[in-house]
C-alpha cells in the first residue's frame, strides 16, 4: 500500500529513481501504461531511446505547435515505497508537465492500493466503490442509450471535460444541455483546447458521480460561433474528432469518453487505486 498525500487544491507527487536519478513525477489517475517525461529529465538520466523503432514523430492538438517528436524505451522504474518495475519510458521533445520531471499512471505503481489523501474527512461522506474495466486499467465505463462510454477521473483537470459523443448521449438521456458559454481545457503546457459549458439537471450524475462543471470539447470554428469574442486556442483539425459526433462523411467521432476532473473531486477526502478489487474506492461528501 502507498499513501500519496494530495495538498488542497494541489496535485499528487511521488518521487520516482529510474537509472540511480531520483525525478518528480506527477501521478495521474487518468490513463495507463508508459511514465511520460520531459526531455530535460531524460536527459538528466542519462536515457537512450531503443535502436531504429525508439523514436518518430506523432501529431495531435493537445501538443504545443500540433506534434512532437518522441523517444522511448523500457526502464527500471522504482516509485517511492513501491518496488521497481520495468516501465515504458516516453519522451517527447514539448513540455508534459510544467509542476514535475515528467507523468507518472497510478497503474505502473507496483502497490495493492494508492491511497491518494486529499485532506480531512467531511462528516456527511460516504464510500462509492466503482468497477475499473480490468485490474491494471484506470478506466471506467457506463453505458448511456446506444453508447459505452469511457470514464476517468484527473484530479489534473479542474473541469469535467468529455468529448462530443459523450456529450450526445448524456444531452439524449436529458441529463445535460449546452449553456453556449465557451471556456478552455489544459491538460499539458502551452495547450488550449476550447470547450461549451454544460448545465446538468438536478441530480445528473455518472457511476454514481455528480456532474458540477461539466463541459463538452468543441472545434475552434464552433468557438467562435457560440462566442465571436472567444479568443483562440491551440486545436487543430487532427483534433476535430473529438468535438464531433458524425462527420459529412459518416464518420463517426472518436470513441466517447468523459473526463471526471476537480469540480467532482474537490468533494472526496480519499480515493483509492484497488488493484486487487479493480476498483477505484472513493469517499466523498456527496
Amino acid at each position: 500500500m502507498i499513501v500519496i498525500n494530495v495538498l488542497p487544491g494541489g496535485q499528487p507527487h511521488l518521487p520516482a529513481r529510474i537509472k540511480a536519478i531520483d525525478l518528480d513525477t506527477r501521478v495521474a489517475l487518468s490513463f495507463d501504461t508508459a511514465l511520460v517525461l520531459n526531455t530535460p529529465a531524460a536527459e538528466r538520466a542519462g536515457l537512450k531511446s531503443f535502436p531504429l523503432i525508439g523514436k518518430g514523430k506523432f501529431e495531435n492538438a493537445m501538443i504545443p505547435g500540433g506534434e512532437a517528436r518522441f523517444r522511448w524505451n523500457l526502464f527500471g522504474v522504482t516509485p517511492a515505497g513501491a518496488a521497481k518495475g520495468t516501465v515504458p519510458v516516453v519522451w517527447v521533445d514539448k513540455a508534459v508537465a510544467a509542476d514535475a520531471d515528467g507523468v507518472l499512471p497510478a497503474s505502473v505503481i507496483k502497490a495493492d492500493r494508492i491511497i491518494f489523501d486529499l485532506g480531512p474527512q467531511a462528516p456527511a461522506a460516504k464510500v462509492r466503490t466503482i468497477l475499473r474495466k480490468s485490474g491494471g486499467s484506470v478506466l471506467m465505463k457506463t453505458r448511456i442509450g446506444d453508447e459505452t462510454i469511457n470514464v476517468a477521473l484527473e484530479l489534473n483537470s479542474p473541469d469535467t471535460v468529455m468529448n462530443a459523443r459523450a456529450a450526445a448521449a448524456l444531452a439524449g438521456a436529458g441529463l445535460v444541455k449546452r449553456a453556449g458559454d465557451v471556456g478552455f481545457w489544459r491538460p499539458f503546457p502551452g495547450v488550449s483546447l476550447p470547450f461549451e459549458r454544460m448545465v446538468p439537471t438536478a441530480g445528473a450524475a455518472i457511476l454514481g458521480l455528480p456532474l458540477v462543471r461539466p463541459a463538452v470539447r468543441i472545434t475552434e470554428a464552433q468557438a467562435r460561433e457560440i462566442d465571436s469574442r472567444a479568443r483562440a486556442g491551440t486545436s487543430t483539425a487532427s483534433d476535430d474528432d473529438d468535438a464531433i459526433t458524425v462527420t459529412a462523411s459518416r464518420k463517426r467521432g472518436r470513441d466517447p469518453w468523459i473526463l471526471i476532473g476537480r469540480d467532482v473531486l474537490n468533494q472526496c477526502s480519499r480515493i483509492v487505486f484497488d488493484r486487487p478489487g479493480k476498483a477505484w474506492v472513493l469517499t466523498c461528501a456527496f
